[in-house]
């Protein structure tokens, strides 16, 4: 609770299970980072990072590099509040939502799921 843990290096992975208002910066992984059951997380990927997982979490902001972030993987589930955040060389960055809203419909002989988009 109220941490900041810093790995310095280069990890096979790191997870966060249970956490609260909790900080990970984190130089380059060789699998994934892990974000579990967590409330009120921020991570930073200073290098190269293949998988965020991040699994019932709410509120999750994610900072990864242009020049390494671009390539992560994120898969989310029953979570809110993630964004991702890109960094530029300059330390400028932009934020994106991940989307929590999908919607799922019988077309073509399949079941498709999309994105949910409200317009208005």
């Amino acid at each position: 609770d109220n941490s900041v843990l810093t790995v310095k290096n280069k990890v096979n992975s790191v997870v966060l299970d249970g956490c609260k208002k909790v900080a990970v910066i984190v130089d380059d992984l060789i699998a994934s980072l892990d974000v579990i059951n967590c409330q009120s997380v921020k991570i930073q990927v200073n290098g190269r990072a293949p998988i965020v997982n991040i699994d019932k979490t709410d509120g999750c902001q994610v900072f990864v590099q242009r020049a390494t972030g671009l390539a992560t993987e994120f898969v989310t589930a029953k979570s809110s509040e993630v964004n991702v955040c890109l960094v530029e060389e300059n330390g400028e960055y932009s934020e994106s939502s991940v989307a929590e809203q999908f919607v799922t419909s019988f077309k073509g002989g399949k079941f498709v799921t999309e994105l949910y988009e409200v317009v208005g």
